[in-house]
């Protein structure tokens, strides 16, 4: 078996364009299906923003944090899982692999296992239910945060977003990697991952200290739009740096993690 080193990046990237395009085709063979399924997404996630306004309607702000503020920050939240899920789908639903022995046949393959798990598999629907409602509270939010355009801001926000979806993916890598030992990982998943990213659907300045501090050292969630919208919104530049940095390392961490968990694979599909 080959391992991911002795592939070139870009040979990666032109089998990883191949493979999404594949799943691209297979999904348009029923159109009104999945992009009634991506409505379906955008307008349940919706709910969350209506519950923002109707909290608003009576307070105003949230520990400073007024309504174009929040959308701004909650954009960060849809646009960044949009990607996430784009890429890292397999990942997600690695547990069900292992189950189903399908992850057997990817060690079978010339290339990295990894590389085949994210390469396999992609939320479409996800992807555009969430990307939809992100570009939208971000399109509304943006001038009235008091943004200007520029290829400098620009820039600047594809940076934080793949900052975003590189602690994301870190986490669900975490999840996925956790499944050698225990077979089993979709609950630690829900705990880990979508019970904690409710957190920061606010700012997690309003949560107790040690909530902070989970979000901020432990589960790095914070710095997938709060720390990136105070960074935008106030100017505090650190914030700029720290994010990305956040998420190298955390993936760094997951993926030893994955690699270690690897050597103690046992096959547990039929």
């Amino acid at each position: 078996m080959k391992g991911f080193g002795r592939h070139s990046a870009m040979e990666y990237a032109v089998l990883y364009v191949r493979f999404l395009k594949m799943i691209l085709m297979s999904r348009m063979v029923y159109k009104w299906d999945t992009f009634l399924i991506s409505f379906s997404v955008l307008a349940r996630e919706s709910v969350t923003v209506i519950t923002l306004f109707l909290i608003l309607a009576r307070f105003h702000d949230i520990r400073g944090w007024d309504m174009p503020d929040l959308l701004f920050m909650y954009s960060f939240v849809f646009l960044t899982y949009s990607l996430c899920v784009l890429v890292f789908t397999g990942v997600r639903d690695f547990e069900g692999a292992v189950h189903l022995g399908e992850f057997d046949s990817y060690l079978t393959k010339p290339i990295s296992p990894l590389f085949h798990v994210i390469a396999r598999k992609s939320d479409i629907m996800a992807t555009l239910g969430h990307g939809g409602l992100g570009i939208l509270l971000f399109v509304y939010s943006f001038d009235r945060v008091g943004f200007a355009w520029s290829p400098r801001m620009v820039l600047i926000v594809l940076w934080l977003l793949l900052s975003g979806v590189l602690i994301q993916g870190a986490l669900l890598l975490v999840c996925a990697a956790l499944t050698f030992w225990t077979t089993k990982s979709s609950e630690i998943q829900s705990i880990l991952f979508y019970q904690t990213r409710g957190f920061i659907a606010y700012p997690i300045s309003i949560y107790p200290k040690v909530i902070q501090a989970i979000l901020t050292f432990v589960v790095p969630l914070a710095f997938v739009n709060y720390y990136p919208s105070k960074y935008l919104i106030n100017q505090e530049q650190m914030w700029l740096y720290l994010s990305p940095l956040v998420g190298i390392v955390f993936f760094g961490f997951a993926y030893s993690l994955w690699r270690r968990g690897l050597l103690q694979y046992k096959s547990t599909g039929h």
